[in-house]
């Protein structure tokens, strides 16, 4: 066994290091973070006396990546190109709020799979929910069990390798998983699906539609504000799960843009649909959308167009 380059194996989970995978570096198998090659460049980089915050964040992108990846042959390969990236990024790990909705929804999830109570949280369990450390998210774990949302024992005190055990929701924690399938959450932050390289929609979204989103109380994220580093499945599930609603332009008639808007949908949250105005005459968008309410842009009349957005995210989410 050996030290993960990574977490540092610092909760004692077992990791194991395998020499020559044919990209210049070492593979590493870690029950924390998943399976990853590391590079000799980025073993060797000035960078590696990391923060542990920046340790949990990198973690938690590989572990996300490793998850979303079918085959034990294609896995993550971290290059000095990738960690740069990210310090540049300087992204941050979901709040304590956010970890404690993701603790509800990984318990949830796998009763309904297994139909029985989670005999312990597993090794990845810190890094999928976005906690620092296996500590912090077995004490919120704790907490939601003293509030009544899940139903555990707490092993602290028996010398278990693990602090709580047999995990369930109760009533009230079925309630709450149960409402953010539906969207009905208290997130402020919008999600939107687009096509990426679009140089009119980018200087639209950048100059007007973000700053005023902002201006109304509801931030707009897209993957590039969130995943420079590796855009992956599982970082636009947790985003759009967590999102208040959702933007889909159709301009591009762009599959992922659809994709995404149809898990959105699936969940419940409010879906706003916007297109390029000449796009929309010519050829309109999928039968399956063309008779949903649709914003449209265009480039001459951007100010028109973040109006009627932003009124249609207002009745959207019932208010005014």
């Amino acid at each position: 066994m050996t030290q993960c380059p990574v977490c540092q194996s610092r909760d004692g989970f077992p990791c194991k290091k395998w020499g020559g995978m044919g990209a210049d570096g070492y593979r590493y198998d870690c029950d924390v973070c998943g399976s990853f090659i590391f590079t000799r460049s980025a073993a060797a980089s000035q960078y590696l006396d990391f923060t542990l915050p920046f340790r949990a964040v990198l973690s938690r992108r590989i572990r996300l990546q490793t998850d979303s990846l079918g085959s034990q042959d294609d896995i993550p390969v971290v290059t000095t190109y990738d960690i740069e990236n990210l310090i540049e990024e300087a992204p941050s790990l979901p709040s304590p709020a956010q970890q404690a909705s993701g603790i509800i929804r990984f318990v949830g999830d796998y009763v309904i799979k297994a139909a029985e109570p989670l005999r312990q949280f597993p090794p990845e369990f810190h890094p999928l929910v976005g906690a620092v450390d296996r500590r912090s998210a077995e004490k919120i774990a704790s907490e939601l069990i003293e509030r009544g949302v899940l139903i555990g024992i707490d092993a602290s005190d028996l010398q278990h390798q693990y602090q709580s055990i047999e995990l369930d929701l109760t009533l009230a924690g079925w309630e709450i998983y149960e409402a953010e399938k539906r969207g009905v959450t208290k997130a402020k932050t919008g999600f939107i699906a687009l096509k990426f390289g679009d140089a009119t929609l980018d200087g639209l979204l950048d100059q007007h539609v973000k700053p005023k989103l902002q201006e109304i109380g509801h931030p707009l994220i897209d993957l590039r504000d969130v995943s420079r580093a590796g855009i992956i499945d599982n970082i636009m599930r947790a985003h759009i799960q967590d999102a208040a609603f959702i933007i889909a332009d159709l301009t591009h008639d762009n599959p992922g843009a659809y994709w995404e808007a149809g898990y959105a949908e699936g969940l419940g949250k409010p879906v706003i649909y916007i297109c390029e105005k000449s796009k929309f005459d010519d050829r309109q968008t999928h039968f399956d959308t063309n008779h949903c309410t649709t914003v449209m842009w265009t480039k001459n009349e951007p100010d028109e167009f973040v109006e009627k957005l932003a009124a249609t995210i207002r009745r959207s989410l019932d208010y005014q």
